[in-house]
């Protein structure tokens, strides 16, 4: 044994008796619960069930015996010990209650300790059961469809003992015997009659056996069993096992084909009223038995069908994990291959960017460095001449030419002053990739850029500058030197010719300006929205609007992605947008296009304000990480 202490269920109408087997159990370690009769004592299984019943042959209404065979009947107590109570040895009594099911009998005068020893040997590997049983314990119920004139209504066999029919003449003239005689074995009975007849659905789940006189003058007998056969088998394709159905015939009915015809019509036994009434209960008990072996059965496949499913439901799951597993990987390393290619396009972007900055730069430096050039002969010509005029005493003539050479290098000098300022301006370019923040003098940086944009501007767009935000703003040179670099060419990219036409533009309804090209680039504070969970600072916004054709409002949401580009096949990599997203995205910024109010394009970007390296307040181990880009 092992667990919790043995329950004994003791079934005692005897109180001395009882009290004194209950007692001597306990004292060998047993928890004792008794009852009075076998009906309560069956009543109170659907509450619990005991680890062993222990129980008198003689109780009040059913028997010890009785009561076993309505135990082996059900599957909750199927396997569960019995003892039996009795006088003394009666072979005869003991033969037929250990064909009832009963494991042991014992004299009611044997001593306590050989009862508890038969207890301890019948609970050998007994494991404590479940508080509330798995499955409830459920008296067997037989329906009885019989009436006035029939041949079960009269059946009466002399081993029948009326029980409380008796007491009510009235009762007794209208319940046949077979009720008496299967509650006395501790059944149910439902005498089904009127509408109950007609309408076996009501009531069909409740019962396990259905016992049908045939020769019922009030309906028709061979219809009731193919009625209930067919209720039945629809029960049965729904998983539930089927009712038993028994005939009750006239023993003078049985005429050459009744009998193949009250089977065809769905019976699973016959019997006729020549039938003892130890043989029914038999038979009823075999059709019992055979529904209770349909049931587990039933429930022993549908449990083997729920762990085969259990199994194939765990063994789908380990693929679609390993599958799973194996997508994530393939889709960890194609997007490390996206990410590489990213990186590498636009990097290809920046190239092909620096590119155009190189050429325009080496136009830049073409033409003084040329002139300069130019000017170097004049001057060494001009320095010979004079040394000549010196040697041959002509000093106005000498001096006339060094004054030539003396303007020709100032000539020279202003080239060279040009040049110089454009390796400065990329000097203070070449800062562009660092991801450092810093303090950034933001007037100086944006006309930094301009001065590198100026072979693209040339002089035929007009700039102008209105910076109203304070000169100083913390954040990588990149948001200068990258995005409003990118937005400023992209605005000059759209001017294609001096005089622009917008007759194809539908949004312009036909209007052709004939305004000289400009761009306005302009910087103010945006004070702190805190209706708002990423406006609780104050915003440095820049601005760069132009009067160019403008971007249409079905494009402007797509400006932004990655390869994006309105240019013509071969101009344009469609990355320059995508880069100035991630880099204000890495500020925690905004970027945004809308119109003009010239009816251009007008992008705004906004970051937040940071403090500077010279406040106090500023921490120095800021870092932002690095945003990808996502499509806007």
């Amino acid at each position: 044994m092992t667990g919790a202490l043995p329950r004994v269920l003791l079934v005692e109408n005897a109180a001395t008796l009882s009290l004194r087997i209950g007692r001597a159990l306990e004292s060998c370690g047993f928890i004792v619960e008794s009852a009075s009769s076998a009906e309560i004592a069956l009543e109170s299984l659907d509450r619990w069930i005991p680890a062993i019943v222990v129980t008198d042959l003689d109780l009040p209404g059913m028997t010890g015996e009785q009561m076993a065979r309505q135990l082996r009947l059900n599957l909750a107590t199927r396997a569960l010990p019995i003892i039996l109570l009795m006088d003394g040895h009666q072979p005869d009594k003991e033969r037929q209650a250990l064909l009832a099911g009963v494991d042991a009998c014992i004299p009611r005068s044997a001593d306590a300790r050989f009862l508890a020893f038969r207890i301890h040997a019948l609970l050998r590997g007994y494991h404590a059961p479940r508080t509330t049983p798995k499955e409830p314990f459920r008296r067997p119920t037989i329906a009885v469809a019989t009436g006035a004139g029939g041949a079960l209504m009269a059946w009466a066999p002399p081993d029948v003992t009326r029980g409380s029919s008796l007491l009510n003449p009235a009762l007794a003239k209208d319940t046949p015997a077979i009720v008496d005689l299967l509650r006395g074995e501790g059944m149910k009975v439902i005498l089904l009659g009127g509408s109950d007849l007609s309408s076996p659905e009501h009531w069909i789940d409740a019962v396990d056996c259905a016992l049908i006189d045939l020769s019922c003058p009030l309906f028709d007998g061979l219809s009731l069993c193919r009625m209930y056969n067919v209720c039945r088998a629809g029960n049965s394709i729904s998983g539930g096992a089927s009712l038993r159905l028994l005939g009750f015939m006239d023993a003078r009915q049985n005429r050459d084909g009744f009998v193949a015809a009250v089977y065809a019509a769905g019976s699973d036994d016959l019997v006729d009223s020549s039938i003892c009434a130890e043989f029914l209960l038999l038979r009823i008990r075999v059709l019992l038995r055979r529904k209770a072996l349909l049931e587990e059965t039933c429930r022993s496949e549908a449990e083997r069908v729920a762990r085969k499913a259990a199994m194939e439901g765990a063994r789908a799951k380990t693929v679609l994990a390993e599958a799973l597993e194996q997508a994530n990987d393939e889709l960890a390393d194609a997007n490390r291959k996206l990410i590489d290619a990213q990186t590498k396009l636009v990097q290809s972007a920046k190239m092909a960017s620096l590119g155009e900055l190189v050429a325009g730069i080496a136009h830049e430096f073409n033409n003084p460095l040329a002139f300069v050039l130019a000017h170097e002969d004049t001057v060494a010509r001009n320095l010979e001449r004079a040394l000549a005029a010196l040697h041959a005493g002509h000093i106005p003539e000498a001096h006339a030419m060094l004054e030539k050479s003396r303007d020709r290098l100032g000539a020279s000098s202003m080239g060279l002053g040009r040049m110089r300022d454009l390796v400065s301006s990329l000097r203070r370019f070449s800062r562009l990739d660092q991801g450092a923040f810093d303090d950034v003098n933001m007037p100086e940086a944006i006309n930094t850029v301009l001065a590198l944009l100026k072979p693209k501007l040339e002089d035929k767009i007009s700039i102008s500058c209105d910076f109203k935000a304070p000169s100083v703003l913390r954040c990588q040179m990149a948001l200068v030197h990258q995005v409003v670099m990118n937005v400023i060419s992209n605005a000059a990219d759209a001017f294609t010719t001096p005089e622009r036409t917008r007759a194809d533009d539908p949004l312009h309804k036909g209007r052709r300006d004939t305004e000289a090209p400009w761009i306005r680039i302009a910087t103010y504070i945006e004070p702190a929205d805190f209706s708002r969970p990423d406006g609780a600072t104050e915003q440095y916004v820049i601005t760069v609007s132009d009067n160019g054709p403008g971007i249409p409002p079905l494009l402007r949401e797509r400006v932004f992605e990655p390869f994006f580009t309105t240019k013509p096949v071969g101009e344009g990599t469609g990355l320059g947008l995508a880069t100035a997203y991630g880099i204000v995205k890495a500020h925690h910024g905004i970027i945004d296009v809308t119109e003009s109010s010239e009816g251009g394009a007008c992008f705004s970007i906004s970051v937040p304000i940071l403090p500077h390296l010279s406040d106090p307040r500023a921490t120095t181990d800021i870092h932002i990480t690095e945003v990808h880009h996502e499509n806007v």
